[in-house]
């Protein structure tokens, strides 16, 4: 299965200027380029949220966010609707209809045969075709939950979208056991080859550092580490978490569990 045919300009950005919320998120600058999937860590209330808010501009915010270039804040809902896409942490709606509905919800970009394929792709990567025909508000919580994924991914499918540039998903994973864990993991991973940046919030760390190319760290709405995955340490980690980790490496690989 390809996800795309097409990629995003690569130079382009996402840019943060003094961005902040007061109270809940310090004033941060980031520039962030497309094709690449960036982790949010840090401990519930550290503000991964609102940054991801703030980021989407769903969230009142000061300072600037610039995507390409433009100011978010220039952009017309049906504008940054084509170029953004969010899945937010809690999400209160309740569809009382088939799942193969819920995905063509605002699919508007392509025709039916584009948007056919395109549903068919990501139900073969999330593994949705058994449930397409089932009740939404029947499912579990994690089915419900790689629905509501795919529903978003579908807003800024590159076959589809070939001017989507950012994913924002906020604590994706939550809800989902590891093998859908590791199928989102990788067909996030397969957008971002693509030129989309894939932004995450997270709580594993071991999976970040396994698939994230960036990671931003946050401490009660503060940024307190970014870059390669290659800053994260006991150091960090103690900084972000407030414990006291070891470091384990085997075969080329490197984790890090919390000290007994």
């Amino acid at each position: 299965m390809s996800p795309v045919k097409s990629s995003p300009d690569p130079l382009w950005l996402l840019e943060a200027r003094a961005l902040g919320i007061p109270a809940r998120l310090a004033p941060l600058d980031l520039a962030w380029a497309g094709g690449q999937l960036v982790a949010l860590l840090g401990p519930n209330g550290s503000g991964k949220s609102t940054l991801l808010g703030a980021l989407a501009g769903i969230l009142p915010a000061e300072g600037a966010v610039l995507l390409g270039g433009e100011v978010l804040t220039d952009l017309s809902w049906p504008e940054l609707a084509t170029r953004r896409a969010m899945l937010p942490q809690r999400q209160p709606q309740l569809f009382h209809i088939p799942v193969f509905q819920v995905l063509s919800l605002g699919l508007e970009e392509g025709g039916p045969d584009a948007q056919a394929q395109a549903v068919a792709d990501v139900c073969d990567a999330l593994e949705l075709a058994p449930l397409l025909a089932r009740d939404f508000s029947r499912l579990s919580g994690g089915e419900q939950q790689r629905v509501l994924i795919a529903r978003t991914l579908l807003q800024l499918w590159p076959s589809l979208n070939p001017t989507g540039r950012v994913l924002l998903l906020d604590e994706p994973l939550a809800g989902l056991d590891l093998h859908h864990q590791m199928a989102l993991l990788r067909l996030l991973k397969q957008l971002a080859a693509q030129g989309l940046l894939v932004v995450v919030a997270i709580h594993d760390i071991n999976l970040a550092i396994d698939w994230a190319d960036r990671v931003l760290c946050l401490q009660q709405g503060r940024v307190v580490g970014e870059g390669d995955v290659g800053i994260i340490d006991e150091a960090l980690l103690e900084r972000v978490f407030q414990i006291r980790t070891d470091r384990i490496e085997a075969a080329g690989r490197t984790w890090f569990m919390p000290s007994l």
